[in-house]
């Protein structure tokens, strides 16, 4: 389809999203957004410090600190600074994106692995921006505002460590058109949500990445780059940028010396070509190669795929393979997504004793979908640790699901153990009960859910 053809509002707001057969195209190394100069990212310090309230009298007085440390020299090598990193591959030349003062390896080894630390990670699924989603947004003024998508979940997601959200369509903005489903397009507000609501990375390999072009990836990163240049934005670069970002950069996030790789890739494009590479796809040379790297450069590696069949809650051929080449590579947490319904999650172990933890979906968070399944999504938690001997592990997995709420004169999303049957009666979707909810999270995500607490929760 020619990325001009635009769809009905009606024709958006009715037909479910999905998924084409994608032709196999040209390997490309690893793309992300590069994150800006240290210069110009006060704020990316502060919300990396691993404080569940990102406070603003923190963020001064880690500043204060860190210039201090730098100017003194902290000859014995104990102290680093707690933000998130961009590792560059061996064609890299940009600075590091925090300066650390020069210390002896072994000496800075031994402090960081006797500091035991843990990370709280969250991430929730696809933000899908039918017409009725983005219309919801829209004031009096012809602005947009939407704050209420995130209002009952942004206190939790701004107490993680390090909280992802899945952005599935393009912010392309007002400028190139509005449009939903087939070829969509979003307003940037929607990003401005995000960033207030808490999220710190933006996942942004998906199936429809390519959606407006490159005109559309560009628009979108400008938007981030400049708005906010604090969050990163993974999965994709921009092919019409100036500089254009490298091609092989790897996100890691760092908190007390304890480094964290995330990955993001999609499984196709809905059959757009990519000539330049800017959307991270799956391709098993590129994600053995990025996922060496990510363990050479961080302790732990977390891998976000936009993978499987749409509607359905099991994973599919394709995901096993892709799960079990995430495992023999050393991935400690998979995040999967793109199904728009909510998967089970478990625990795979390697010949070699390896573990890791899959999410085989999250589902979606919020879009103008037609069917109930597609309003129960989750929230995922994971917790990694480093204990006072410097092993690094996954202390504790968690899903909480969540229900988009849509009526006529709002659509926002729940916490499921929030979620009331009067609030069911108003909806477009008056059968998905809690207890309906309930049902269907105890079947798809086992024996361990807890429907007390609308809650899975496993400790390791």
């Amino acid at each position: 389809m020619d990325v001009s053809e635009k769809p009905t509002q009606d024709e958006a707001r009715t037909a479910p999203d999905e998924a084409e057969e994608t032709p196999q195209l040209a390997v490309a190394p690893l793309p992300v957004y590069r994150r800006p100069s240290r210069q110009t990212s006060y704020d990316y310090v502060d919300r990396s410090t691993g404080s569940s309230d990102k406070n603003h009298g923190l963020r001064l007085t880690l500043f204060v600190l860190a210039a201090i440390a730098i100017v003194c020299g902290f000859a014995y090598g104990a102290w680093i600074v707690r933000t998130p990193v961009w590792s560059e591959g061996p064609s890299g030349s940009e600075e590091p994106a925090v300066a650390e003062p020069a210390t002896d390896d072994a000496g800075a080894g031994a402090a960081t692995a006797a500091t035991p630390t843990t990370i709280d990670i969250c991430m929730v699924g696809d933000v899908l921006l039918h017409p009725s989603v983005y219309n919801s947004g829209r004031m009096a003024d012809g602005s947009y505002d939407f704050s209420h998508l995130f209002a009952n979940v942004s206190d939790e997601v701004a107490a993680c460590d390090l909280a992802i959200v899945d952005q599935e369509t393009i912010l392309g903005g007002t400028a190139l058109g509005l449009s939903g489903y087939p070829v969509f397009n979003g307003p940037q507000e929607v990003g401005d949500a995000e960033v207030a609501a808490g999220f710190d990375v933006v996942l942004r390999a998906t199936n429809h990445t390519m959606d407006r072009g490159y005109d559309g990836i560009h628009s979108e990163l400008e938007f981030w780059r400049t708005a906010h240049p604090e969050v990163a934005v993974i999965g994709c670069t921009d092919p019409l940028a100036d500089e254009p970002a490298a091609s092989n950069d790897i996100y890691v996030y760092e908190k007390d010396g304890f480094r964290v790789a995330v990955l993001n890739y999609t499984y196709g494009l809905n059959g757009y070509e990519d000539p330049k590479g800017a959307v991270a796809l799956l391709d098993e040379t590129r994600v053995r190669e990025d996922c060496r790297r990510a363990r050479e450069e961080a302790d732990m590696v977390v891998v976000c795929p936009h993978w499987g069949t749409e509607n359905v809650t099991g994973p599919d051929g394709e995901q096993e393979r892709w799960a079990s080449i995430f495992l023999e590579c050393g991935v400690d947490v998979v995040l999967g997504n793109h199904p728009h319904v909510m998967g089970p999650v478990e625990t795979m172990t390697g010949t070699d004793g390896h573990t890791m933890v899959c999410y085989w979906s999250v589902g979606n968070f919020v879009s103008g979908m037609d069917a109930p399944q597609n309003m129960i999504g989750g929230m995922a938690r994971v917790t990694l640790e480093r204990d006072a001997t410097g092993a690094c592990r996954v202390a504790s997995y968690a899903m909480k699901p969540l229900v988009t709420h849509i009526d006529p004169a709002n659509e926002t999303t729940y916490f499921l153990a929030d979620y009331t049957d009067k609030l069911a009666a108003t909806s477009k979707f008056p059968s998905v009960t809690s207890e309906w909810a309930q049902e269907l999270c105890a079947d798809v995500l086992g024996s361990a859910y807890n429907r007390e607490k609308s809650e899975l929760l496993v400790t390791l």
